[in-house]
Parts: C-alpha cells; sequence; structure tokens
C-alpha cells in the first residue's frame, strides 16, 4: 500500500487507490485499497466521505481479514481526525488484536502507534507493543511504523529533557526509514534525520549536528526547509558561545 500512498498529497493518493482498487482481480485486495481511499478522504476533511466508503464496505459478507483490520485501524483514524478521540480508540484496539492474532505485523504496529497518540497516559506502553509487533519483520509498513513510534516516543522523552535517550531513538528511527521506499520515503526520512540533528544540538555537540544538517539543506527538502535553517542558525550560535 505504501507505494500509493503521498500524504503531502491526499487527493492524488486517493485517485492512485481508486485505480487500483478499480484494476484489482482479488477481492480482498480491493477491499484492503477502498480501505486506504477512505484514509485520504480523512486527511483531505471529508470524514462524511471516508466513512461512507467504510459502510459500503462493511455491509460486504466475507469481508477478509485484512481489510476487516483496515476497516477498523481507518474507522479509528477518520474519529480522530474529526475530534472523537474516545470514540476511535475501540477501533485501534480491535484492529491491533486481530493484526496481532493473525500476524499482520505492520498494521499491528499501525494500531499500537495510534493507540499510543490517543491514549497518552499509555503511550509508552503501546509504543513498546508496537515496536515488539514489528520486530524483525520484512513487513514494509511495520518498518514505516518502526520509524514513526520511535520519532514519537523520542519526542515525548526530549519534552521531557531525556536528550540522550532521544537520540538513540532518533538513530534508530533514521536507520528504519532508511529501509523504506515509496513517495513518502524521503520526507519520512529527512524529518528522522532533523530530530536527529536536534537531539545532537542538544547533547552540544554542534559539529555534528552541522555535518547532517548541511546535508539535509543540500537537498530539494531541505532546501525548502525554514526548520534546517533555524537549527543550522541555532547550532552555529551555540557553537560561537
Amino acid at each position: 500500500m505504501l507505494e500509493y500512498w503521498d500524504s503531502d498529497d491526499p487527493a492524488g493518493s486517493r485517485e492512485r487507490f481508486t485505480l487500483a482498487a478499480e484494476q484489482a482481480t482479488d477481492p480482498a485486495r480491493r477491499q484492503a485499497l477502498l480501505t486506504q481511499v477512505a484514509r485520504a478522504h480523512g486527511l483531505d476533511g471529508a470524514f462524511d466521505s471516508g466513512h461512507q466508503v467504510l459502510d459500503e464496505l462493511g455491509e460486504l459478507n466475507g469481508l477478509d481479514t485484512e481489510p476487516r483490520v483496515r476497516l477498523a485501524l481507518e474507522r479509528g483514524r477518520l474519529l480522530r481526525s474529526a475530534g472523537d478521540p474516545a470514540g476511535c480508540a475501540p477501533y485501534f484496539r480491535e484492529a491491533y488484536d486481530a493484526a496481532l492474532t493473525t500476524g499482520m505485523a505492520g498494521l499491528a504496529a499501525d494500531a499500537a502507534h495510534m493507540l499510543a497518540l490517543v491514549l497518552p497516559d499509555e503511550e509508552e506502553t503501546w509504543t513498546e507493543r508496537g515496536l515488539r509487533a514489528a520486530a524483525g519483520s520484512s513487513d514494509p509498513l511495520a518498518l514505516s511504523m518502526t520509524g514513526g513510534l520511535l520519532n514519537n516516543r523520542g519526542w515525548a522523552l526530549a519534552d521531557a529533557g531525556s536528550w540522550a535517550d532521544a537520540y538513540a531513538l532518533f538513530d534508530r528511527a533514521v536507520e528504519a526509514r532508511s529501509r523504506v521506499e515509496g513517495p513518502s520515503a524521503a520526507s519520512a526520512l529527512h524529518v528522522a534525520r532533523w530530530a536527529r540533528a536536534r537531539a545532537t544540538r542538544a547533547l552540544g555537540r554542534h559539529d555534528e549536528a552541522l555535518a547532517e544538517l548541511r546535508e539535509l539543506a543540500a537537498t530539494e527538502l531541505g532546501a525548502a526547509d525554514s526548520y534546517v535553517t533555524e537549527e543550522i542558525a541555532a547550532n552555529e550560535s551555540r557553537r560561537r558561545d
């Protein structure tokens, strides 16, 4: 599924998923693709349209396991995006339990990632469950979610002032995201490297941070990223002090 996703372009992603669903000959594949059409609607703020796609899928008899897990996951995401964090958690739990039971590592990690976001008091627990679910899997989604889980946990630690521990997680996130392909992969890796550089500055390693940031600034993404520019300036200032 990752090959169709570009989180910066939900409308384009929706078109790609719709076309792929129309061309799919396997019913389960078509159903899974349609859940991503619903997700793309949600990213565009068209929550009713997203729910309608999922409602139509839910009316099907004999919905396969993967589409059923994805339906619960995307139902939860739509509710969260629409401002219903309490209502979405049961759907994420349903998706996590079903995915873990049936060995779908990437989807289990994705559901755990969402639960870590919507249940802040259980954030560390769900992060660890997601990382365990994804560990050792070759599923591209598992790799992608590993990066996301590590990034989010890293920022929780950074916000608490534990920059050394945050750096270790950001470093692992870079490694995980460097192995992911797809339209959004470069952007995700860029963000992971910026986060690592930010932690490097917090640890007083300014030359190391500047080396990474200047590499980022030399890329198309980095050249247009004001956060990279600001972080370079912050490191240069601290290095002069």
